[in-house]
């Protein structure tokens, strides 16, 4: 089998199934994190209702997408990281845009110093935290 097809077989089998491109790639780990998380959103979605509902939504179809992407372009490359997974571009808006599921990407780059990763990792998680204790604070200040 070419490259060229093995690619668009990688990216069929994860637009399937969120992670079964990665693990066709020879990613296990990396396909069951994937699945897992996919499997942990779109139960989310399923059980909250509204604004939650669809931002929950929304960070599943990003991850999605995204896992769609890797497998492609990791089978593309001979099932070596891609480049661009490192890059500084593609690690800050996989940050800004499932936070905390991306700082294993962050941690394996070498293109942040150990400095930078600690200051995106406290801004991260400074975030995600922000997000969750934000509604019980509303609720003790309204009631």
């Amino acid at each position: 089998m070419t490259t060229r097809a093995k690619s668009f077989l990688a990216l069929l089998l994860s637009a399937l199934l969120p992670g079964l491109g990665q693990i066709y790639n020879h990613e296990q780990k990396k396909g069951w994190v994937i699945l897992a998380c996919c499997a942990v959103l779109g139960f989310a979605a399923y059980r909250l209702s509204g604004f939650n509902a669809v931002s929950v939504a929304l960070a599943l179809l990003l991850i999605w997408l995204s896992a769609m992407v890797d497998a492609y372009k990791v089978a593309r490359s001979a099932g070596h990281a891609a480049e661009f997974y490192y890059a500084k571009s593609y690690v800050v808006a996989m940050l800004l845009l499932v936070g905390p599921l991306a700082l294993p990407l962050l941690w394996r780059s070498p293109n942040f110093s150990s400095a930078a990763r600690w200051v995106w990792t406290v801004i991260v998680v400074g975030a995600v935290l922000m997000f969750v204790v934000t509604p019980y604070l509303l609720q003790s200040l309204l009631v």
